[in-house]
């Protein structure tokens, strides 16, 4: 087996247990071995006791951006393969990520996850009409995930196991990169994605700014993993979550689609419309008592002060996205 210059950097709370320890058993058996293995927990928490004895552990604000970029900074391989601590995969995950770099064909590789996509039938449908989840029709050949003008995406599960796909975004639970190139997307810049306790978009603010960069990603499809989902991210915080997926959503539409795209009118007629739309669902839900009166509350607030972030001093101050840096 060729050797791979790569590290594994985790990014962990150390409370995922009995699915943490599945994750060091699958890294554990990955052919060829990591040069180190990266643990990033967040300040002022207990080392995890599942261990597998050469971990370097270390310490940063709690969030999901912030302790996966600390890792990215601490790595000094070629290669960094980044995941959640609750994943389990075979022996040759990580040399089947390295071959389409190898290959020259991106930057970034990642395998599908299709038990995130949403699930076919009424779910599927009623995202499809806001906007926010649709399957995909005129890049079904060459693409994995598209992100739209709404701040949603598109999406193809019909990937052919023998050929690559390019993609826009991809879920954040794992993915292997040129290490260099990882740093040149400058996630420090992103930071705003932790700002409310939970990270809304940061999967796609990442690989999508790494799109306008020029650095690609690329969607292998036999590179087969499971999610174990341990949640501890979003345990007993469902106000952040409402609030942040608001807020960070409006601030990722400006930043990334309105900022960039041409014909701005279009981009705002496609936000507005899925605004409207997930309005409706919330109402919906607010009489079928799935909601409360205070979660739509906190989910308006999160919009509002999402609206006040983008007309601030520190957004503005925010680099602008270029391609100069690849």
């Amino acid at each position: 087996m060729e050797r791979i210059n790569y590290s594994v950097i985790i990014r962990t709370t150390g409370k995922a247990g009995e699915k943490y320890q599945k994750l060091l058993g699958s890294i554990d058996r990955l052919i060829p071995k990591p040069e180190e293995i990266i643990v990033v927990l967040p300040e002022n928490y207990p080392l995890p006791s599942e261990r597998l004895g050469w971990e370097t552990f270390y310490f940063a604000p709690k969030g999901m951006v912030s302790q996966r970029l600390l890792g990215i900074q601490k790595c000094h391989t070629q290669y960094a393969f980044i995941c959640d601590d609750d994943l389990t995969f075979c022996e040759d995950f990580v040399a089947k990520l390295y071959k389409p770099l190898q290959l020259g064909l991106g930057a970034i590789s990642v395998g599908p996850l299709y038990s995130l996509l949403p699930p076919k039938g009424a779910n599927a449908l009623a995202c499809t009409v806001m906007a926010s989840s649709v399957p995909t029709i005129f890049h079904k050949r060459d693409r994995y995930i598209s992100v739209l003008r709404s701040s949603g995406y598109s999406y193809n599960r019909q990937l052919a196991p023998d050929t690559y796909y390019e993609t826009q975004s991809a879920p954040w639970a794992c993915f292997f990169a040129d290490t260099e190139k990882l740093k040149y997307i400058k996630l420090e810049d992103e930071v705003w994605l932790d700002a409310n306790g939970y990270a809304a978009l940061d999967d796609q603010t990442m690989f999508f700014k790494a799109w306008l960069k020029g650095i690609k990603t690329i969607v292998v499809p036999d590179a087969h993993y499971e999610h174990l989902d341990a949640k501890t991210s979003t345990q007993k915080c469902n106000s952040s979550v409402l609030y942040t997926s608001q807020y960070n959503r409006l601030v990722f539409w400006h930043r990334f689609i309105y900022r960039q795209k041409t014909i701005k009118a279009l981009s705002i007629i496609c936000y507005a419309y899925r605004t409207m739309c997930e309005a409706i669902y919330s109402l919906l839900n607010l009489v079928r008592r799935r909601l409360s009166l205070d979660d739509c509350r906190i989910m308006l607030q999160g919009w509002r002060n999402g609206l006040a972030y983008i007309h601030s001093a520190e957004y503005a101050a925010l680099p602008e996205i270029t391609e100069e840096e690849t």
